[in-house]
């Protein structure tokens, strides 16, 4: 019996040293292949090496991290090719993907990395009249084999009859503009407006491309990855969005703004509800200086709106030192004097001199949201009040446009 017992404790070991390999293996960032494909800004080859934002973010993951890998091992390559081999085969990663519900379960995910907006793109003089994107089954339109267009389309009600699969962009463009085999593409907005530079075309010669929906890009993780490595990529990409550096903007930002990837984006937000959000936290601050700030810092209501986290307050004191902030309690107690936002503007500084000299006004800038991904112009209202403790701050709120 003993001599039973001790192989089945071997045996156990050696299941168990098995098991540890597997997720030493599948967790161990400079054993993974990184795969992508030619999209710009979000990646694409130049000179032989990966470039775009999302391949500047992921060699900043690497970097916090202190894993030893750079872009030189990312690989520019066909999207068909590199989705089936991170689909089938451990160690691998493909981006920049969009994360569709058909997706979600096939890969494990970090992210968001950046906004993504699916487009119908159609010549200027051609006979293409879009109101829905149902109008789509009216003309042919052309993907990209294995990009989430396809899925995109056929969820939106355009028929499978009338999409048509291409191998890659030279040849989906060609079929547009020179062939005249279909009368639209399904492609993303801001790879659209990059794409016809490097084909020799011209945007005048597109019309104004339909929107068909709007979505986030990710990076995606063969389903075998060991969660704990996904839990530090996604750890690092969010601090490389959240904490600002000491001139004041966040790594995140400034990679984005680097490629000019800065959007506008409604957020159901309007002037009211922000004058209305900064006269409520002055009255508050005014009546009770010191539970408020722990209020706002703890993101409660209605500090920060539980309903749209885009809509929340922050607080700085005259000297532009962040006081209270309702959506990234990192940032208080730190001076932002003489701090830029991404493109280069000290917004905080003129928010509290605008404060000094009027005591109520508005600043535009650009800045990240807490909702989603991505770089957006914003526009915050503040307002000069003394509080309860004796104490002049400039209460903010803003919404994105």
């Amino acid at each position: 019996m003993r001599g039973i017992a001790s192989l089945l404790l071997i045996g156990c070991l050696f299941f168990i040293s098995c098991r540890k390999n597997e997720t030493t293996v599948n967790g161990d960032p400079a054993k993974f292949s990184y795969l992508t494909e030619e999209y710009p800004p979000m990646n694409y080859s130049d000179n032989g090496q990966a470039n775009g934002i999302s391949v500047d973010l992921l060699e900043g993951v690497f970097k916090r991290l202190g894993v030893s890998l750079d872009r030189n091992n990312m690989q520019v390559t066909d999207w068909a090719d590199a989705y089936n081999q991170t689909l089938t085969t451990p160690n691998t990663m493909i981006f920049s993907a969009v994360r569709t519900p058909q997706r979600d379960s096939l890969f494990k995910w970090v992210g968001p990395i950046a906004p993504h907006q699916d487009v119908a793109i159609f010549l200027k003089n051609g006979p293409v009249q879009l109101k829905d994107v149902t109008d789509l089954n009216n003309y042919f339109t052309g993907v990209i084999d294995g990009y989430s267009s396809m899925n995109t389309l056929l969820d939106h009600g355009v028929y499978r009859a009338n999409i048509i699969i291409y191998k890659d962009l030279e040849e989906l463009y060609e079929a547009l503009v020179i062939n005249r085999e279909i009368q639209c593409i399904a492609y993303g907005l801001a790879g659209h407006n990059l794409v016809i530079q490097s084909l020799g075309y011209t945007a005048d010669m597109f019309g104004t491309p339909f929107t068909i929906h709007s979505e986030e890009l990710w990076y995606a993780f063969n389903s075998q990855t060991d969660d704990g490595m996904i839990d530090d990529f996604q750890e690092q990409l969010n601090l490389m969005k959240t904490e600002k550096a000491t001139d004041g903007s966040s790594e995140y930002e400034k990679i984005l703004n680097r490629y000019s990837f800065i959007q506008f984006g409604e957020d159901g937000i309007t002037e009211k509800m922000v004058i209305d959000l900064v006269n409520q936290t002055a009255s508050d601050l005014a009546s009770d200086a010191i539970t408020t700030i722990e209020k706002i810092n703890q993101g409660s209501a209605p500090y920060k709106d539980p309903l749209n986290p885009a809509l929340y307050a922050f607080v700085y004191d005259t000297t532009v030192v962040m006081a209270a902030h309702a959506d990234n309690k990192l940032l208080v107690g730190k001076s932002f004097a003489g701090k830029p936002d991404a493109a280069g503007k000290k917004f905080r500084d003129e928010i509290v001199k605008g404060a000094l000299d009027n005591g109520t006004g508005w600043e535009d800038y650009v800045y990240t949201r807490p909702d989603q991904s991505g770089l957006y112009y914003k526009t915050t209202y503040y307002k000069l009040i003394t509080a309860s403790n004796k104490v002049k701050y400039i209460v903010c709120a803003g919404r994105y446009k």
